[in-house]
């Protein structure tokens, strides 16, 4: 073989080599980029209008949460905000408020405010425009999506003087699981760690034996 030949089929190889590459590249750049304008929050949203039973926990600390229950067309709420506790149950078009210490429910009819609560709340962002980061939390660190406003996961209340403040919440997440929200307004933040499960208890959904009807 001529030395003008093999130089020919150098030439070849290496353009062949180079092309490969670049194919490869650009498959991997548009993987990314669909990868990066998915919104975990959107498919949450989807995951969970499309179930009937779940549960979905945010929690401060242990005088501020908020434990929300679905099955089929019933809801529980159970939200603890200073310490103090209020239930609420939603079911035959109906809501219930459950004080336990006078074992009384008052009843609100046709009222269904908490009955898709979850799905509302990421429904005030889902499709809008986010921006996505790294951190840790808990020496763990979490792939966020950052929202350019405050949403109902709020637990806290702001004040007036911090009412026309810049709003950011942060969705994290391990894996698609979301794991904990963020809420900064100005310089203060609060963080709320989520638990999720897909069964709940179906005595959530009766009101409880010897409540009177206030």
């Amino acid at each position: 073989m001529s030395k003008k030949k093999k130089i020919t089929i150098c030439i070849i190889a290496i353009i062949s080599v180079i092309m490969i590459l670049g194919i490869a590249g650009w498959f991997v750049w548009k993987k990314e980029k669909g990868e990066e304008s998915i919104s975990k929050v959107n498919a949450l949203y989807e995951a969970l209008k499309e179930k009937k039973e779940y549960s979905f926990r945010t929690k401060l600390d242990d005088n501020n949460e908020v434990y929300y229950a679905k099955k089929d067309n019933m809801a529980y709420v159970n939200t603890i905000y200073r310490g103090k506790e209020m239930k609420f149950l939603t079911k035959d078009g109906n809501s219930y408020l459950l004080v336990d210490e006078r074992e009384t429910y008052y009843t609100y009819q046709n009222n269904e405010t908490n009955l898709e609560k979850i799905t509302f709340q990421l429904e005030e962002i889902k499709d809008k425009n986010f921006t996505k980061g790294k951190e840790k939390i808990e020496k763990k660190e979490y792939q966020y999506e950052e929202y350019n406003e405050a949403t109902g996961f709020l637990i806290g209340q702001v004040e007036d003087k911090q009412a026309q403040m810049e709003k950011k919440t942060r969705f994290y997440f391990k894996g698609n699981e979301l794991v904990y929200i963020k809420t900064i307004i100005g310089d203060q933040q609060e963080l709320l760690k989520v638990d999720f499960t897909d069964t709940v208890e179906s005595n959530l959904f009766v009101i409880p034996d010897g409540y009177k009807e206030g």
